[in-house]
């Protein structure tokens, strides 16, 4: 019995995602290589007096490398979202939820905010995390109807998915880490072997707090 065919629509999709997770891994390649020097040049200029001068103070170091909660082996889980997989750490993570089948509308909000539902008395911000990772170019045009809630930022925000997969145990050493000259700061790192992208949850909680993306 010959082995099913996936349709050429879905193939082309998926095709397109592993095309997007390859750029962002070389993205973060290109951000980890020093800039090339620029070439010396030499002028002839008259001789000023030499005066002593007090050291100029050492440049401001920036922070490279793993974050604090990944200093040494840690977990995430995999969901996905219009087919791409993402990861949270699980120690950013607040809890699971199936998708509420009702959701109060946020008068107001973009598309990225499709409303609130209620969680133990407490309510919580439902956002299309695939607006915010994906360009608008790579969503699907039919998507399915989300399934479950990533709860992050003590249950403040939920982040909706298509579906939850697996919780991972990853090595600092597996994953390329964002350096701060990242053009996607809602990305903390790409795991290469799994190829997905670990999310930077501190900052989406931030960043939806505030409206600010920069």
């Amino acid at each position: 019995m010959s082995a099913r065919r996936q349709p050429p629509v879905l193939m082309e999709e998926q095709q397109a995602l592993t095309a997007y997770l390859d750029g962002l891994l070389q993205e973060i390649a290109e951000e980890e290589k020093p800039p090339a020097a620029a070439p010396e040049t030499q002028e002839r200029v008259p001789q000023p007096i030499v005066r002593p001068v007090p050291a100029p103070p050492p440049p401001e170091k920036k922070d490279h490398g793993p974050p604090p909660w990944a200093a040494e082996r840690f977990q995430c889980l995999i969901f996905r979202v219009a087919g791409l997989p993402l990861a949270v750490p699980l120690v950013k993570l607040n809890g699971i939820l199936k998708m509420p089948q009702q959701i109060t509308p946020m008068p107001g909000h973009g598309p990225l905010f499709m409303g609130l539902a209620q969680h133990q008395g407490q309510q919580v911000k439902v956002v299309d995390i695939a607006r915010l990772v994906l360009p608008a170019d790579r969503l699907p045009e039919q998507r399915p109807s989300p399934g479950h809630l990533i709860l992050i930022d003590e249950a403040r925000w939920g982040l909706a998915c298509d579906r939850v997969e697996e919780t991972l145990t990853l090595d600092p050493q597996s994953v390329r880490w964002r350096t701060p000259q990242g053009r996607r700061p809602w990305l903390a790192g790409t795991v290469t072997r799994q190829l997905c992208a670990i999310l930077d949850v501190d900052y989406l909680a931030q960043a939806l707090a505030s409206g600010r993306w920069d």
